[in-house]
């Protein structure tokens, strides 16, 4: 459904991405995991038309999307949420859903993701876990195909992880595909079918997650300075 070839991106004298590779099949979950400044960002960024590479190609189901603008793909299906959740903190729930749906099924999305009962408070007032599944909510009322998921585990306690994963093998089932930068590999783990590790800019190592911690390079360089 979503292939990377050979993409490469500069910012000044730093190659945040170097030739960057790889393929996700419809329906997968993917995870992409890397130390900090590994260009995980930067990739996602180009994925989804915030950034221009400066060679290499993105394909839709076989089709350019490289130079198209972030709302002109979200038409297309493929959606992005963020690090740092971006929500309207001053509306209510059900009108952030609102505001971002083209498919008129807010209630439907709002029982997806677990807010239906929350519908009428004001975003302000959430939990990290429950602003979380707001902003994939809003990603879902877009309609996607591809759902790029910067980091949704980040901050979030041990229930608010596990109602997530909920969510994203329920998204996985209704065969929305998913990729996942993720720095908490259990969680991450449990629900990708793939790995690729990213370093400096280059992929470094591609494969099944039972094989991403055999891999000697691997876990030297990078498994033992993060979360678990």
């Amino acid at each position: 459904m979503l292939k990377v070839v050979k993409v490469t991106k500069k910012f000044g004298e730093i190659r945040a991405l170097n030739g960057v590779s790889f393929e996700v099949k419809g329906g997968e979950i993917l995870g992409i995991i890397g130390p900090n400044g590994a260009g995980k960002t930067t990739l996602f960024g180009v994925i989804s038309g915030f950034i221009k590479p400066d060679s290499g190609d993105v394909r839709l189901n076989g089709r350019s999307i490289v130079g198209k603008k972030p709302s002109k793909l979200v038409k297309m299906g493929v959606v992005r949420t963020f690090q740092i959740i971006k929500v309207f903190k001053h509306m209510t729930v059900e009108e952030n859903v609102e505001v971002a749906s083209s498919n008129g099924k807010t209630s439907e999305v709002l029982k997806e993701v677990g807010l239906w009962d929350k519908r009428k408070m004001l975003a302000k007032n959430l939990s990290q876990g429950e602003l979380r599944r707001l902003s994939i909510g809003m990603a879902l009322a877009t309609n996607p195909k591809v759902l790029l998921l910067d980091e949704p585990f980040s901050g979030l306690s041990p229930k608010e992880a596990n109602d997530l994963s909920s969510i994203v093998k329920m998204l996985n089932e209704n065969g929305i595909t998913q990729v996942i930068i993720e720095h908490k590999l259990k969680e991450l783990f449990d629900l990708a079918e793939r790995i690729v590790v990213l370093n400096f800019g280059k992929v470094i190592f591609e494969g099944h997650p039972e094989e991403v911690v055999r891999n000697e390079n691997v876990v030297k360089a990078y498994l033992g300075g993060w979360e678990c």
